[in-house]
């Protein structure tokens, strides 16, 4: 048990003010989505859609990185990603997709299938144009602001005290912003797989393809989910080959990922934010989560699992 709950080591308190642009981006999610739900009409315009994605993200990134001041941007991995970071980037993907469909059949059974988001793979049919729009404000955006906010600023706030606390806080965050207790456990395995990749990579825009990628496939993919399920003939070999896919693509990826590990400790450019005691790391893990900002992101996920 003392392996697990270390003694409180003797370090300085920090001063933290990521939560409050966390709990703007919660408040102004809970609004809308409540104006979305009891207000608006299903019919409402992609307009209204981007307008909403904009202000819940890009009003408190903008007054937080004018908080932190000139050269904040450099520790936000603002870099573009490499070609030796694509076999990861493929591998991520399989375990993105494979992991999130198991955990959505798990949490939901299997009248979930595909369900993990929303599918829109007729609104090309119709209106080409539609569909182009609906892909870039319901995938392509969230993707880039969510990433920029979950993977830019919230990691490069918390890391500053250990790799363990910045994964953790990003990812918790990113599964409560969503207010969706059933699927709770795909989105917390997203964000760790995110923040993953992002550290493996170190680049931003890695981790924005990725999510990209993932999101047009669940908007625009139920149909090929449906045939591949229809190939298997049966649920049990479904699951299977899942589970395959999932095994493999992770294996593949923990591999590639220390693969690039070791290619940057060769070149000298290891990071000494990762290199931080396990016992340090603990317990500003408990003070990161007892912040109150933090603690009123809980409360206002709960009152989204309630009433959304």
């Amino acid at each position: 048990m003392s392996k697990l709950i270390p003694e409180r080591p003797l370090y300085q308190k920090e001063r933290l003010i990521v939560g409050y642009p966390t709990l703007a981006v919660f408040a102004l999610l809970f609004l809308v989505r409540m104006l979305a739900n009891h207000v608006l009409d299903e019919t409402d315009s992609l307009l209204l859609k981007l307008l909403a994605i904009l202000t819940v993200f890009v009003l408190p990134i903008t007054v937080f990185l004018m908080l932190r001041g000139q050269g904040y941007g450099r520790v936000l991995r603002l870099r573009a990603p490499r070609v030796s970071h694509l076999p990861l980037l493929i591998f991520a993907f399989f375990a993105l997709i494979s992991g999130c469909i198991l955990l959505s059949l798990l949490c939901g059974g299997i009248d979930s299938l595909g369900n993990s988001a929303t599918t829109y793979e007729d609104a090309f049919a119709p209106d080409p144009l539609y569909g182009i729009c609906m892909a870039v404000v319901l995938a392509i955006l969230p993707a880039i602001l969510e990433e920029f906010f979950f993977r830019g600023v919230v990691v490069a706030e918390y890391e500053r005290r250990g790799g363990v606390r910045a994964c953790l806080m990003s990812a918790l965050l990113f599964s409560l912003c969503h207010f969706d207790l059933r699927n709770l456990p795909v989105y917390l395995f997203s964000g760790v797989l995110f923040v993953l990749v992002l550290l493996a990579t170190d680049s931003l825009f890695a981790t924005v393809l990725l999510h990209m990628c993932y999101n047009i496939v669940s908007l625009f993919g139920q149909r090929y989910l449906n045939a591949f399920y229809d190939i298997t003939g049966s649920i049990e070999l479904f699951l299977f080959l899942l589970i395959l896919i999932l095994l493999l693509s992770l294996l593949l990826f923990f591999r590639s990922a220390a693969k690039l590990y070791r290619l940057r400790a060769q070149g000298g450019q290891g990071d000494p934010r990762r290199a931080v005691p396990w016992n340090v790391q603990f317990y500003t893990i408990l003070d990161a989560l007892c912040d109150p900002p933090v603690i009123l992101c809980i409360l206002i996920s709960i009152a989204g699992f309630i009433f959304l």
